[in-house]
């Protein structure tokens, strides 16, 4: 149902780029319907595209209130066997995660790879 592929540089576009798409199921060689289709250019960062496959490829079900629209009519609801706080503490989590994630990747941006030389000859002193 879902095609992942990374097209070459075209004569709209230098770089590469990906497409992904979702598709209802055929008979043999014939894809069935496009159901939603996504393009990734080359000025997406690498870290969303990687995002957005991990996500997709998550084998966790999707939490969804009971009346919302699932999108496409193979998609099946059913009851979740959680209680609601389990449900908030589960987000909460997730959320909490994220944000750590986010800092560490600011920090490592932020900090030299290398310290800098000390005091070595024609160097101003560090300030304070």
């Amino acid at each position: 149902m879902c095609y992942i592929e990374r097209r070459p540089a075209s004569e709209f576009g230098h770089q590469p780029y990906w497409h992904v798409e979702a598709r209802e199921l055929g008979h043999r060689q014939f894809p069935g319907s496009r159901i939603w289709h996504a393009y990734f250019d080359e000025h997406t960062p690498a870290y969303l595209v990687g995002s957005f496959l991990s996500a997709l490829v998550d084998p966790r079900p999707l939490q969804r209130g009971m009346s919302d629209c699932a999108g496409h009519y193979s998609a099946v609801q059913e009851p979740s066997p959680h209680s609601p706080q389990q449900i908030v503490d589960a987000h909460t989590q997730r959320l909490q995660s994220l944000r750590a994630r986010s800092r560490a990747a600011r920090r490592q941006q932020t900090t030299p790879a290398t310290p800098p030389a000390q005091g070595g000859p024609g160097q101003p002193a560090p300030r304070r």
